[in-house]
């Protein structure tokens, strides 16, 4: 799915950048008839692959999942695991998934990150398992500060390993996972101690404390010269969020020529934002980007509107792929980084007809499509893939020197195309742009712009 794409000739586009994770809504019931389904604020699909150019719908029979040989077989290995592996038995492997799960107070991005592993398991259970051994679920709900509480019972149930996991604030619980020995294949990192910790995996590494990719702004400042120089960033005061933060600052400034004359930490939870507004618009702010909670970011930009701030440019990064904020006419022309394949283009990627699929199959409802549910999907055939190659040796050490020797990764044509066995920092990246309520695909025309030099260095460390 990479694609390197000339950047000539877009210099007339309102772009928009705030680096986080995403929740969006997805297919109905009518996935099996082939049915055009209206996704709100994704765009339209179909989930009939048989119509699709690149081939139908995998099912637990196909040999290929888009692009990734399948993985789960019920066919036996040679051999027995050795009797002390935690969470291997002869028939079952049993695994568990970490996550915020959803409350009635705080919007999260980690919402679907649970179903998704329930689908990836189902599937893979459908298909015989791995090596012809069930895969057992157990799930845990962070809920966003309990990270540490559920490690320790992670450790205490006998798993084999955590696949698919995700917490806004997964800086928690490192230690414990790292001493029992735990194995992780995230659906992402939101933290640079997290991904930096010991065996530890994810389908799309980011969050490096000593590495950042500034395609994305590099892309902003070719289209923007003007406005990137009066540029605002707001970022929650929270740890995850204002390392982000600084970061996106600093790099930005560093190797693309912003100048950001607004700079503001908010504190968790903050309502009033007449101040900040009134400070963005005495200072001429013309480029606004933030790292928060959609829910915060959407009153900031109705504030800007009541106050009468005229932005050029708004740049929201992939949590930000989310029905609720393109159906809000404040966000008409924005843009939206997305890690993985858009939505709107399910019915001609099968690994995302698979993926709506099976969220049906488990019960989940369009509220738990998103982008990180499909990272978390990704993980597990990420997972999978290294455990089926174990055959007879099934051990813990075994899984992470399988996990390292991954060195190419898109998920079966999920998401960009990645190194997860030696973590290096991700170097693509894709646009969205609402246009009337949806998002559609802006940069690049197909696939992921993609280039190594875009992932600098720095010698100051990013950690948290």
């Amino acid at each position: 799915m990479t694609r390197r794409t000339d950047r000539r000739g877009h210099r007339a586009r309102h772009i928009f950048l705030a680096l986080a994770l995403v929740a969006a809504a997805g297919c109905g019931s009518r996935a099996d008839d082939g049915a055009e389904t209206e996704s709100p604020g994704l765009g339209s699909f179909t989930t009939d692959g048989e119509a699709a150019p690149s081939g139908a719908v995998p099912t637990p029979e196909s040999t290929m999942l888009g692009d990734l040989e399948n993985p789960c077989s019920g066919e036996a290995a040679e051999g027995e695991p050795p009797a002390d592996t935690p969470g291997v038995t002869a028939d079952a492997i049993r695994i568990g998934v970490i996550s915020d799960k959803a409350n009635p107070t705080v919007p999260l991005p980690t919402v679907g990150i649970e179903e998704a592993v329930k689908a990836f398991v189902e599937f893979c259970n459908a298909a015989g398992g791995i090596n012809g051994r069930t895969i057992e679920l157990v799930t845990y709900d962070s809920q966003i500060t309990a990270t540490d509480d559920v490690t320790k019972q992670a450790c205490d149930d006998d798993l084999f390993a955590l696949v698919g996991s995700g917490s806004v604030q997964d800086q928690l619980g490192i230690e414990t996972r790292e001493a029992c020995g735990l194995p992780e294949v995230a659906a992402y990192s939101a933290t640079s101690a997290r991904s930096e910790s010991a065996d530890f995996f994810q389908p799309i590494p980011g969050t490096r404390s000593h590495f950042f990719n500034v395609g994305p702004c590099q892309y902003m400042a070719e289209l923007y010269p003007e406005a990137v120089k009066k540029a605002a960033i707001v970022y929650t005061d929270l740890p995850a969020a204002s390392v982000r933060g600084e970061q996106i600052r600093d790099n930005c400034e560093a190797e693309a020529g912003f100048e950001f004359l607004v700079d503001v930490a908010l504190p968790f939870g903050e309502t009033n934002f007449g101040p900040l507004i009134s400070q963005m618009k005495s200072e001429g702010i013309e480029y606004f980007t933030a790292v928060s909670a959609s829910s915060e970011t959407l009153s900031l930009m109705r504030e800007m509107e009541t106050q009468g701030v005229e932005l050029e440019v708004i740049d929201l990064g992939q949590q930000y792929y989310d029905p609720a904020v393109a159906e809000e006419a404040v966000s008409e022309g924005a843009y939206v980084l997305t890690n993985t394949v858009p939505f709107a283009e399910t019915d001609i990627t099968p690994m995302l007809g698979l993926y709506r699929r099976y969220l049906e199959e488990v019960g989940a409802g369009d509220d738990k499509v998103s982008t990180l549910g499909v990272q978390a999907f990704s993980a597990g055939f990420l997972w999978a893939t290294a455990a089926a190659s174990l055959g007879g040796d099934v051990t813990r050490e075994s899984l992470v020197a399988a996990l390292e020797g991954i060195h190419e990764w898109d998920g079966g044509g999920l998401q960009m195309a990645t190194d997860p066995g030696a973590g290096t920092h991700n170097e693509c990246f894709l646009y969205l742009r609402v246009t009337d309520g949806e998002f559609a695909r802006e940069f690049p025309d197909e696939g992921f712009e993609c280039d190594p030099a875009g992932v600098v260095e720095s010698e100051q460390a990013y950690e948290g």
